[in-house]
């Protein structure tokens, strides 16, 4: 039987021996999501009752203002449920590009010293995300019952709108991370991007709201289509759209091209971070 030699060097890998790489190395993609949990709540009275907390705060928030203040509604949808129903993709798409934008830079001590395929650190924030939108979900639950509200049948489909999710923050973070690894300008700038994006995405007004002029990015606009699609999987009056399906294809080969250019530059990270 002959030993088996692992050959690492600085060509980037073809893509499809970069993806059986990361499934080499799965294992570290919880390691770094127990690890992140754990230093996010470290030294926190409430530990990780910040998870129901931020989302209700936001909630209340928009509730106030938008729905009492300024009177807006959401049709046959009670505005407090309009509002976190948005909240949910939103917030997981925002903390996955904001975590995973920067994942190369807090990882810069531990990618000089171990090798492992890049794409782990981005993937572990996705992970770190999902269990921060699993307690958001357990705050709709009882939002939910006070309505008189039933969950709709169409959460059967919740895997392929946490995918789509998924690949609109991954696009972002990939693309990104490949271009400013050594102008970290963008870096500075992604924040107000996101925050600008915030207003052009219905999370917590209705599309009509839109001048007539700019309806066409709710309908273009991938985090539109999100937290459209999640209305759509927990309430029964939300008609599905077939643009989400097309734009989600898009996203969804956008992100593999990501992927694979970050995969060509990440052997650079090292030199910049």
């Amino acid at each position: 039987m002959h030993d088996q030699k692992q050959i690492i060097t600085s060509k980037p890998d073809n893509f499809n021996h970069y993806l059986k790489k990361l499934w080499r190395y799965k294992a570290l993609i919880w390691v770094f999501a127990q690890r992140d949990i754990k230093v996010k709540y470290a030294q926190t009275a409430l530990g990780v009752a910040w998870t129901i907390l931020q989302p209700l705060t936001a909630l209340v928030i928009y509730t106030v203002f938008f729905g009492v203040i300024m009177n807006w509604s959401a049709g046959n949808i009670p505005f407090p449920l309009y509002v976190l129903s948005g909240l949910i993709g939103w917030n997981f798409f925002s903390y996955i590009i904001y975590s995973g934008s920067s994942s190369v830079q807090d990882a810069s001590f531990t990618i000089k010293k171990i090798y492992f395929p890049k794409s782990i650190l981005p993937l572990s924030k996705v992970v770190v995300a999902f269990v921060e939108l699993i307690f958001s979900l357990f705050l709709l639950i009882p939002l939910m019952i006070y309505y008189g509200i039933p969950l709709s049948w169409h959460i059967v489909f919740l895997p392929f709108v946490l995918i789509y999710n998924t690949c609109c923050g991954l696009l972002l973070v990939f693309w990104v991370a490949s271009f400013a690894y050594k102008k970290k300008d963008l870096f500075h700038l992604l924040p107000y991007i996101v925050n600008l994006g915030m207003w052009l995405t219905p999370v917590f007004f209705t599309s009509n709201f839109l001048p007539e002029k700019l309806r066409i990015i709710a309908i273009i606009n991938p985090m539109a289509n999100v937290v459209d699609l999640w209305r759509w999987l927990l309430f029964n009056n939300v008609d599905f759209n077939l643009i989400w399906v097309l734009n989600f294809i898009v996203i969804l080969i956008l992100s593999i091209f990501g992927m694979y250019y970050y995969n060509k530059k990440e052997g650079e990270f090292a030199d910049f971070v």
